[in-house]
């Protein structure tokens, strides 16, 4: 079985969710989860932005309609600084002391990062199992990771989400149990 899992999907499908759900399922049964989320920020039905939440406490705004610097992607400005400082935060927290790393999301605004993409990589490297959400449309970055031969896919949807979390957390347990039992330290 592969050591990295993608769960692929358009906006709104539900990869963050999973994502969430699956960090709060394997932490309820007491392995060590780092990484971090990407969470819309919403006022009313309007996105305006997005933050980036640590899983082990912290976030920031990692990009906004009302940011003034910095790239854009969309209709969003993106703070480059705020995602490398909150996002290798987060990642650095694997190195010996997870069981499972999360990276949610791997897409346009995240690949503005050299140092992102590279740590991304030696992430999948670890044998740590890596548990990355990447977006549907065609990217260079994401499109070499998907050739790796260390690579799982699952495509999520509104209809199979409920049923992709499930598949999903069960891959990643039948990966850590056969690894190791929770860390109790």
């Amino acid at each position: 079985m592969a050591n990295n899992l993608l769960v692929r999907g358009s906006p709104g499908s539900g990869k963050t969710t999973l994502a969430v759900k699956v960090a709060e399922d394997l932490t309820g049964l007491g392995f060590k989860v780092a990484g971090f989320v990407t969470e819309e920020i919403r006022e009313g039905k309007t996105r305006l932005g997005f933050r980036i939440r640590d899983l082990r406490g912290g976030e920031a705004v990692m990009a906004h309609v009302g940011l003034r610097a910095g790239p854009r992607v969309g209709k969003y400005t993106v703070d480059v600084e705020t995602l490398e400082r909150t996002a290798l935060r987060a990642l650095d927290e694997v190195h010996g002391r997870a069981d499972l790393v999360i990276v949610d999301e791997i897409g346009k605004m995240e690949a503005l990062s050299a140092a992102f993409l590279k740590r991304v990589m030696e992430l999948m490297d670890l044998p740590t199992p890596l548990l990355a959400t990447i977006p549907k449309s065609d990217q260079s970055f994401v499109s070499s990771l998907l050739q790796r031969g260390d690579v799982s896919v699952y495509c999520i949807d509104r209809r199979n989400r409920e049923r992709m979390k499930e598949v999903v957390e069960e891959d990643l347990l039948g990966i850590l149990g056969h690894r190791r039992s929770p860390r109790t330290n």
